[in-house]
């Protein structure tokens, strides 16, 4: 998975993988798993809506995952059916970008659910909006929202059942997202050999 995500993270145009001490103030900082991906155009995409003072750019949130117990499944619905509902965060863990400053705001680009509490009470100002999904978070069955982070184990069964979903999901195509399509393939074939 992580040379996927590697592979993919190459290919994004603009943009260099470093550690945080390395990035220089003012830069635009995409924050990222190891198993997410971005569009080629993201970076480009983020940094030409970028907004003077502003605080930073998120955009649509995309997913491709199983859903890991029954109310994730009607919350996924819900955002299926009724796509004007709110999602659970507004920042969502690789669909925004933020400008590096002399604020620390490395704990909101390490923390999705951080940053969307200082966005909702207007401590970061505003943020450029894009419509359209620049990035995918990946929840593959290793993820610890698949495997159900904070509870205290997963049955065999589950696990199982999980597994037969993910071999489905990746066959598919990502509404908006043309650009997944070699990432998708390459999990299928990981998922087929596992």
């Amino acid at each position: 998975m992580a040379e996927i995500a590697a592979l993919n993270h190459s290919r994004v145009e603009g943009a260099t993988r470093t550690g945080w001490d390395q990035i220089p103030d003012g830069s635009l900082v995409l924050p990222v798993d190891d198993d997410d991906w971005f569009a080629p155009i993201a970076a480009t995409r983020a940094a030409g809506a970028l907004q003077p003072r502003s605080a930073g750019v998120r955009w649509s949130t995309t997913h491709v995952q199983v859903p890991n117990g029954i109310g994730h499944r009607v919350y996924l619905w819900r955002r299926r059916f009724l796509p004007s509902s709110p999602p659970a965060w507004t920042c969502s863990t690789n669909n925004y970008a933020m400008v590096k400053g002399p604020r620390d705001n490395k704990r909101l680009l390490a923390s999705h659910p951080e940053a969307s509490r200082w966005l909702a009470a207007g401590e970061l100002g505003s943020m450029a909006v894009l419509p359209e999904p620049l990035s995918i978070a990946n929840r593959t069955i290793a993820s610890q929202s698949a495997l159900g982070a904070g509870s205290s184990s997963i049955s065999q069964r589950a696990l199982l059942r999980r597994l037969r979903g993910y071999r489905r999901l990746y066959r598919r195509q990502v509404r908006g997202c043309p650009w997944a399509a070699p990432y998708l393939a390459s999990m299928d074939e990981l998922e087929t050999r596992g």
